[in-house]
């Protein structure tokens, strides 16, 4: 019933044209074909694995008065031969049943205009703690209403209020489902996000941006970072990074602080070589007894890596190093290899968390695409899932064709 209504809204929108064809010209339609497989063997617990033909399918109307609407299906099928079954099957690609699933991602009017754009409704959102984070089979999508407005020499605000939200990030509590849209929390009793933030380039090589989140019953995040990059010639330069997280704790609605609360520090440089590239990160986090988080999303944490970030570990130190190799000098264009080294450290926790990633990823051509990686995580202190090895490696392959 609510698939039905939320497309004929989109069809009522688009009819209301001056003529039908005006809202309709041209070829509209777009979206990414799927197919990805996963295998994670744990140290402590049953493996699972699983294999899923997926992806979304997305029509956007032409514009009439500046005014476009769009919807988007968004899928994940069970290929079952190759997927496990009880405990062996993973829940990364599947509803908490373990079945297949179809929901409408997203559902928006979108206002353009000049330097100016509003759009409501379910969407995808890329900033710092607020984002799709790609990682499975499909993006996280949010039920919002955000504007952005650019007309200031080479900088944008966006402002926006974030209701409920849906994906693979999304799922907050026991047997809840990566297709179902929820409020946020993890009693899903907040009244919704109010985002504001500033991305500014005006000075050559140097961006900066700073955000601020509200998120009612949850947290309060203030957030800035800045990069700076020096260039020894157009296939070779140096960048510099350094960001800045603080969380602030709310009361849920039975009046219990959340827990999220502390300060978060980062600093990195990334060196390009052309062909290979280099960085290394340190993040430091200062919060007592508190935790801070990903937010809505993967985060922003220069230290991030395949499956470990800073999120949920108290007075956490982590380190990465990373090295990417562009085969395009060795005559295969769109192929490179990547290989990454975290470390996760927390005294108070008594908590050691190493982890190495291997990343390849070959883009044949604009429309088809394949990446893979495979991630080791060790738990050197056997306790940061309480009273046992957390431990795991985990592979992930995924086919792409985006049209």
């Amino acid at each position: 019933m609510k698939k039905s209504l939320l497309f004929g809204l989109v069809t009522a929108g688009c009819l209301s044209a001056s003529g039908f064809s005006e809202a309709f010209t041209g070829n509209n339609s777009s979206g990414k074909i799927r197919i990805g497989s996963i295998n994670q063997n744990k140290v402590v617990g049953a493996d699972t694995y699983g294999t899923s033909l997926g992806g979304w399918l997305k029509y956007k109307t032409a514009a009439w008065n500046d005014v476009t609407f769009g919807v988007a299906a968004y899928m994940s099928q069970k290929i079952a031969f190759v997927s496990g079954e009880g405990e062996g099957l993973t829940s990364d690609f599947f509803d908490a049943n373990g079945n297949s699933f179809v929901y409408i991602g997203e559902a928006y009017v979108d206002y353009s205009v000049s330097n100016f754009r509003l759009c409501v409704g379910r969407q995808l959102i890329e900033t710092p703690f607020v984002n799709g984070d790609d990682v499975r089979m499909l993006p996280n999508t949010f039920e919002a209403a955000v504007g952005t407005y650019n007309a200031i020499n080479k900088t944008t605000i966006t402002a926006g209020y974030l209701y409920r939200w849906a994906g693979f990030d999304a799922p907050q509590g026991h047997h809840e489902h990566i297709n179902q849209f929820n409020q946020f929390g993890v009693n899903h009793d907040s009244n919704g996000v109010i985002m504001l933030g500033v991305v500014n380039e005006s000075i050559e090589n140097l961006t900066l941006q700073g955000w601020i989140y509200r998120t009612d019953k949850v947290t309060d995040i203030v957030y800035t970072d800045a990069r700076y990059r020096v260039n020894f010639d157009k296939a070779k330069s140096m960048e510099f990074l350094a960001q800045y997280a603080r969380f602030d704790e709310n009361a849920n609605s039975l009046g219990d602080k959340t827990g999220m609360d502390g300060n978060v520090y980062g600093v990195g440089i990334n060196l390009n070589l052309g062909i290979c590239r280099a960085g290394i990160a340190y993040n430091r986090v200062l919060n007592g007894e508190g935790k801070v988080t990903d937010g809505l999303g993967g985060g922003p944490y220069y230290t991030s890596m395949e499956e470990m970030t800073i999120d949920g570990i108290e007075e956490v130190k982590a380190y990465r190093l990373r090295g990417e190799v562009d085969m395009s000098g060795a005559g295969i264009q769109g192929l490179s290899f990547a290989v990454a080294y975290g470390a996760f450290e927390s005294a108070p926790a008594d908590v050691k968390i190493i982890e190495m990633d291997i990343v390849a990823v070959y883009e044949m051509s604009d429309k088809l695409s394949t990446d893979m990686s495979y991630a080791k995580i060790e738990d050197r202190n056997n306790n940061f899932d309480p009273k046992k090895d957390a431990g795991y490696s985990r592979f992930l392959a995924r086919l792409n064709y985006t049209f």
